[in-house]
């Protein structure tokens, strides 16, 4: 069977590298389709979520999540909506999920401590799954 390198984010934040790992090929990563957009893959029309997403980062946030987008960590862009998503985070294990504010773009990203602090005028929030999926909500 095939194996597809998968990044490792094992001490990142301790050694600033991103190592990949060999893992199996399931089922659902050798019937994706082309069409798949999920992982920041972009179409010729439209920039890579990746690549718009650094667009908006600060130089000093784009320098810490350049690698880790590189790595091939899944990217998913969904709507801002404050109540929904407050109420995600009063749920959210804290061991898992990592909350982002951005306020706008050039803006440095802030850790999310209370709920409270989901609203206007954030433009962005980003969710950091330890499973290596980011979430950003908001409009690009």
């Amino acid at each position: 069977m095939a194996r597809k390198a998968r990044p490792s984010l094992k001490d990142y934040l301790r050694t600033g590298v991103v190592r990949m790992e060999e893992g199996p090929i399931s089922q659902a990563d050798s019937a994706a389709t082309p069409e798949d957009n999920t992982s920041g893959l972009g179409t010729a029309e439209t920039p890579p979520l990746s690549t718009a997403l650094l667009s908006i980062l600060s130089e000093e946030d784009r320098r810490t999540w350049r690698p880790i987008l590189e790595a091939g960590t899944e990217i998913r862009h969904l709507e801002l909506d404050f109540v929904s998503l407050r109420e995600e985070f009063r749920t959210a294990d804290r061991n898992r999920f990592t909350y982002y504010l951005l306020e706008g773009p050039g803006e440095l990203l802030r850790p999310i401590r209370t709920s409270v602090q989901i609203r206007e005028p954030v433009q962005f929030v980003l969710k950091w799954d330890e499973m290596g999926t980011l979430t950003l909500y908001g409009l690009l």
